[in-house]
């Protein structure tokens, strides 16, 4: 988006060039393919700064000692971990070095159908490509993991390091490439029974009425046709506040509450 206040012209920076996030091998059995992986996603959202109300100042977050009150260059801060109130310091180095290699290393736990994993253990998506397509060899192992998922309708479960974390994720062909998307862990998920249900029951008829909406409802999804929209009208907010423009508040009334025999007899004859 563009704004041109006076002779000053403003302009909305656009998302970053897909530029490689790790590199490192993709252990394929005793195979090892040089690597890449990528951000598959980002940021579509605007961020705004937290400011003083009265001067507009930015708001800074400073690193500060609690013990003296001092304030901390990068270089004055080390990782702790606390143990019966004696405080362990480890150097970067320190924690590198507890597995070097692995911190360079995807290894293939093995493979399974797609079906098997849980949605719920999906998260975020990476795009995987080789390390340098100008080493011999490194492609045609590529190209054989890929094919060889392909042909088989399975997907590789494998595991990493990255800093001092390690993670699990699913690897699946993807266009010309591979796709990885990271999985949380068992234990990170909550749950489910801790989630306030209220117990009810719901007629037959209620539930064929409902049947009869969701297949009227039924349409041939296309992912492309969905696009963000809530960050162009915070654009455009903005570009009205830049230009001097007063903003109407809307008054937000909550719709009619009706009975759900009502609503599902509304939706079903409505064009």
């Amino acid at each position: 988006m563009i704004i041109q206040k006076g002779n000053n012209i403003y302009t909305f920076k656009g998302g970053d060039h897909l530029r490689s996030i790790w590199s490192g091998y993709l252990s394929f059995g005793t195979i090892l393919i040089p690597i890449r992986t990528y951000a598959a996603s980002e940021n579509l959202h605007i961020g705004f700064h937290q400011v003083h109300k009265t001067d507009c100042g930015r708001v800074r977050y400073k690193k500060v000692c609690e013990k003296d009150g001092e304030e901390l260059k990068a270089e004055d801060i080390v990782k702790g971990y606390f143990i019966a109130g004696e405080c362990i310091k480890f150097t970067d180095e320190e924690l590198n070095a507890l597995k070097p290699f692995r911190n360079k290393m995807m290894e293939v736990q093995g493979f399974c159908h797609p079906e098997e994993i849980p949605k719920v253990a999906l998260s975020k998506p990476y795009y995987i490509g080789t390390e340098s397509p100008k080493k011999g060899g490194v492609g045609k192992s590529f190209l054989l993991l890929k094919k060889a998922m392909e042909k088989t309708g399975k997907v590789a479960i494998v595991k990493w390091v990255s800093r001092t974390n390690e993670y699990i994720g699913m690897l699946e062909s993807q266009e010309k490439g591979l796709l990885l998307k990271q999985m949380l862990y068992h234990q990170q998920i909550r749950p489910s029974d801790e989630i306030e249900i209220i117990e009810t029951e719901v007629s037959s008829d209620l539930v064929d009425k409902g049947v009869k909406v969701v297949e009227k409802m039924t349409f041939d999804f296309n992912w492309a046709d969905y696009k963000e929209e809530y960050t162009q009208e915070v654009k455009k907010l903005i570009e009205k506040k830049a230009l001097g423009e007063e903003i109407e508040i809307e008054e937000i009334n909550p719709p009619e509450t009706r009975s759900i025999e009502t609503e599902l007899e509304k939706m079903l004859d409505s064009v």
